[in-house]
């Protein structure tokens, strides 16, 4: 919890400094799921902001929060591929919160269609495992699409956006070769499920 104090401390000073012409600050939220794998929906939501650098072109980062939440389940694909019974269930139920540098391309006459790539760490938050092997930090990127829909006079903006991530680590330590526990019939290779997001949010903006 210290980590995650100290980072958000961290993001809070950095936007102090870019908070001036030119820039762009948003939270938004809504919910996720695994493209993989038996799923429930996980939430999302977060904080960004941008500084534009010319050309359409924009840096900046985002302090967000992702909920994963999904059910690895090799004993059916055993069952199913005539296998026998045996096999192991892996029910993971876990969030993070990530910080991650961010680069955007805008487009449209009034550039209110953002298009995104951002890549950073994230901290365990809280989490549940079946085999209670829950990294407590994951690697992960992203890339995405966010409309703008300007709310009348004014610099505010209503958002829409389509995230996918994407996780360069495992979420679980079941599928590392050298964990005690892992067997015969442990996962092959990382728990590390893709994740598409439907957000909403608002934004204002300062050119």
């Amino acid at each position: 919890m210290k980590r995650i104090i100290f980072i958000a401390f961290l993001s809070f000073l950095a936007l102090k400094g870019f908070t001036q012409t030119n820039t762009i600050l948003g939270l938004y939220g809504g919910a996720g799921a695994s493209t993989m794998y038996n799923y429930d929906v996980g939430l999302s939501g977060g904080f960004d902001f941008l500084k534009g650098i010319g050309n359409h072109t924009a840096l900046g980062a985002t302090l967000f929060y992702q909920g994963y939440a999904f059910l690895y389940d090799r004993e059916a694909n055993y069952v199913n591929n005539g296998g026998g019974n045996a096999g192991v269930s892996i029910l993971n139920k876990s969030s993070y919160i990530f910080i991650a540098p961010k680069i955007s391309q805008f487009f449209g006459r009034h550039s209110t269609l953002e298009a995104y790539l951002n890549a950073g760490a994230g901290f365990k938050m809280s989490g549940t495992e079946t085999m209670k092997n829950i990294n407590s930090m994951v690697l992960r990127f992203g890339v995405g699409l966010k409309e703008y829909i300007h709310l009348g006079n004014g610099n505010w903006w209503f958002t829409v956006t389509e995230d996918c991530g994407f996780l360069a680590s495992t979420l679980s330590k079941t599928s590392d070769v050298d964990d005690p526990s892992r067997t015969q019939y442990s996962p092959n290779g990382k728990l590390n499920p893709n994740y598409f997001s439907l957000m909403i949010g608002i934004s204002h903006s300062k050119f």
